[in-house]
């Protein structure tokens, strides 16, 4: 920006400075010391008739202001990113609890088939099938602590650490935040950081195109020259020192092999690219509003059903270990009802993390919160 904006001002273009001592013996042996100094500037100024220099300048501060709004894009992008490595992490904590628990239950159904199986109530395929349902449980629990290993080393990188797995991610889920109105305005868009960089994009393009035609008309300049000299030797005229002088001239492209004319072509198919791009783009963030509001919606209705299908099997539960109790029911039935309640949390789990990075990229998508028109920050913790 500084340097396109350089050219509407007058240039230095040369500074030149000397000094010359000289000195001699005179007849009775005295000294003479002489100095001769001399000081030029040579100016020159572009007068942007044709508004040139102006385009240009005006191209620059469009592109510069497309650079600013990428790196506000790319912040927002990285908090999005983080926040949703996060979730991740907790999520599989959370999951590998339940995991653990589902684990233990089948140990004890494994102990219980082999009491079972040594006073001949059961056959030993009972059994066999009980030890091949444990291992499938705990393979199950590696794959989660691998999972949760994955996303706290991802997150460690992402916040710019040695990935030494030694971020704690033992919390449960937060709640969601409330949801947005319904109807929100289009005009939300306008402040995504990569539209206003396409747009300042289109805006850059069109002001090179124009400073393209501008440089097949003439250009002018004046240049000045002034010059200072101070002379014990030389006499300078009567009109003393300093010697200035002014000129104009006129540069007109008469044959440049068709250069400037394939310049401003150029930029013509640039701006029409730079159009396009922008289009293109309204269209995916509108996609991206609308999926992640329709996304929002059907991920609250599975989690309002998940949500019934845990209490319904947290009431099971309880009414098993009371027919347990009372000797009315097998303890095989309480335990196998507490691994289908943790398998119901551990989806629910799921659905809430789902949720969680949803409603982030539904921030991402409207370029900051609905709640503050003017913010760019994701605010979703």
């Amino acid at each position: 920006l500084g340097i396109a904006g350089s050219a509407l001002y007058p240039q230095l273009q040369q500074a030149t400075g000397s000094a010359l001592y000289s000195g001699r013996d005179d007849a009775n042996g005295f000294d003479f010391d002489r100095w001769n100094y001399g000081v030029g500037f040579d100016i020159a100024w572009e007068l942007d008739f044709w508004g040139r220099v102006r385009s240009q300048a005006r191209a620059a501060e469009s592109q510069y202001a497309a650079s600013q709004a990428d790196y506000a894009w790319a912040e927002q992008s990285l908090a999005a990113t983080v926040t949703m490595s996060w979730f991740s992490a907790l999520q599989y904590s959370q999951m590998i609890t339940r995991s653990q628990k589902i684990v233990e239950a089948q140990e004890s159904l494994l102990t219980i088939a082999q009491q079972r199986v040594r006073t001949g109530i059961s056959p030993d395929s009972e059994l066999e099938e009980t030890r091949i349902a444990l291992q499938i449980r705990k393979s199950e629990l590696k794959q989660l602590e691998l999972a949760r290993t994955q996303a706290i080393l991802a997150l460690e990188v992402l916040l710019g650490r040695y990935p030494a797995l030694a971020l704690q991610a033992e919390q449960a889920l937060p709640l969601l935040p409330p949801a947005p109105n319904a109807g929100l305005p289009a005009n939300l868009l306008e402040r995504r950081p990569d539209l206003v960089a396409a747009e300042r994009r289109v805006a850059a393009a069109f002001d090179l195109q124009q400073s393209a035609e501008a440089a097949r008309l003439p250009t002018i300049s004046i240049s000045a020259a002034i010059t200072a000299i101070s002379s014990d030797v030389f006499l300078i005229s009567n009109g003393g020192s300093p010697i200035s002088g002014l000129s104009g001239s006129i540069f007109a492209p008469i044959f440049s092999g068709g250069k400037l004319k394939g310049q401003a072509d150029y930029y013509t198919a640039v701006q029409q690219e730079a159009a396009a791009a922008y289009g293109s783009l309204a269209l995916v963030a509108l996609k991206e509003v609308e999926s992640s509001l329709r996304s929002e919606q059907n991920l609250a209705e599975q989690a309002a059903f998940q949500n019934a299908q845990v209490k319904s099997k947290q009431d099971l539960v309880k009414i098993e270990d009371v027919r347990v109790r009372v000797g009315s029911r097998d303890p095989r039935s309480a335990l196998t009802s507490r691994q289908a309640l943790y398998a119901a949390e551990m989806s629910l789990l799921q659905l809430q993390a789902a949720q969680l990075n949803q409603r982030v990229a539904l921030v991402l998508a409207l370029g900051g919160s609905w709640n503050e028109p003017g913010s760019v920050e994701v605010t979703s913790k």
